[in-house]
């Protein structure tokens, strides 16, 4: 249940940046702020609780400090989930990237959705008739775009996942607070020329070779989930193997 401005009576012992800390951060645990959602701005949140922007400030940090807020430049702040007793799982494009402490960007080319079709219906084990989402992407790395992607999942298998950003979520976080992580994935490697457009959006030219990424992530159970096709430029990516 959400707490009401009322609720706001932490006591003199404490002090009000906890007590709006401590709100907020019940309200994410009971849902009237979903994961993957925005929270209110710190201007509301000081309007709301009657207090300056600084002090509702100081109480968000402790939220980004421990995982449950991320703070995107331009956008605001979204409810995220902490990575804290989290198993490895295969990592998307923006978690390498910062790895290897480069500063990644996605933009969003299109986002439908379409019946499944006989293939993908057998690929994931649906109805021909049941909608797949399809997300078409052009990664970046410090501004240079290195890599296109077409990503298909069953609408079925994420409920909320049309709610979230994933301008500011990666694909495979997106799908751990849809409640249907990936473990791991299968991979298949080809040499392709690049289509005229698909050049011009790499900033190549036409008929250049580009790596093609095929790849079928699985969930915990061994049931995929996701279906990606990646064109990958020589710019500033690379592909590794571990065993």
């Amino acid at each position: 249940m959400a707490h009401m401005v009322g609720d706001f009576d932490g006591g003199a012992s404490e002090p009000r940046y906890l007590s709006i800390r401590r709100i907020v951060k019940d309200r994410i645990a009971d849902g009237t702020y979903p994961v993957g959602a925005a929270i209110p701005s710190e201007h509301e949140l000081s309007a709301e609780f009657a207090t300056t922007r600084l002090t509702v400030r100081n109480a968000i940090d402790g939220l980004v400090s421990q995982g449950l807020i991320r703070r995107v430049q331009g956008k605001g702040a979204y409810v995220s989930r902490a990575d804290e007793g989290r198993r490895a799982h295969p990592s998307g494009f923006r978690a390498w990237v910062k790895a290897a402490h480069g500063a990644p960007s996605v933009r969003q080319l299109s986002k439908t959705k379409r019946p499944a079709g006989p293939w993908y219906a057998d690929l994931f084990g649906i109805d021909e008739d049941d909608e797949l989402y399809s997300i078409r992407r052009l990664n970046s790395i410090d501004g240079a775009p290195v890599s296109l992607e077409q990503v298909l999942v069953p609408v079925k298998f994420f409920p909320g996942i049309e709610e979230v950003d994933v301008s500011v979520f990666s694909l495979y976080e997106t799908y751990e607070m849809c409640g249907r992580g990936v473990a791991f994935a299968q991979e298949k490697l080809d040499v392709v020329a690049l289509s005229t457009r698909d050049a011009g959006l790499l900033q190549v030219e036409p008929g250049s070779l580009a790596l093609s990424l095929e790849c079928l992530s699985f969930d915990d159970g061994g049931c995929p989930v996701e279906h990606a096709y990646a064109l990958n430029t020589g710019r500033r990516s690379g592909y590794t193997y571990e065993y």
